[in-house]
């Protein structure tokens, strides 16, 4: 398990983060200059530690499904889907609602978070054969 967990960290921040730098370049990141809550943006150690949490927080609940479905691909794959509920459709009802934010914008991103934790949840996945992580 400890093989697998030293690989999955990394490679779950880097997918975040390529997934992240493809929204910004892509143009496709909300405007946040008009939200109630705008600031400054965060400090980019604390985009990575979030990266980190969440990755870590995404193994953790795989190996919580791990055995439950069918394979290890399909295990990925509801892990995704389990962790997207969260930051998809019920993060945009809560934070975007407190921010006064028009939700049209950031739905339309919550079906690229979806991509995003189905690729991770693949990801981890084939991590997991690869690793040699035994069935559960």
């Amino acid at each position: 398990m400890k093989r697998f967990l030293l690989l999955a960290l990394p490679l779950l921040v880097l997918t975040m983060a390529v997934f992240h730098f493809a929204v910004a370049a892509l143009g496709r990141a909300p405007d946040l200059s008009g939200a109630r809550l705008a600031g400054p943006g965060p400090q980019s150690w604390a985009v990575a530690g979030a990266w980190l949490l969440e990755s870590l927080a995404l193994a953790a609940l795989f190996l919580l499904v791990q055995g439950v479905a069918g394979g290890r691909l399909l295990n990925g794959l509801l892990t995704g889907w389990i962790a997207w509920v969260f930051r998809g459709p019920l993060l945009v009802i809560s934070v975007v609602t407190l921010a006064g934010q028009p939700a049209a914008p950031w739905w339309s991103l919550t079906l690229g978070w979806l991509l995003l934790y189905s690729i991770c949840g693949l990801l981890l996945g084939f991590l997991a054969s690869a690793s040699g992580l035994p069935p559960s």
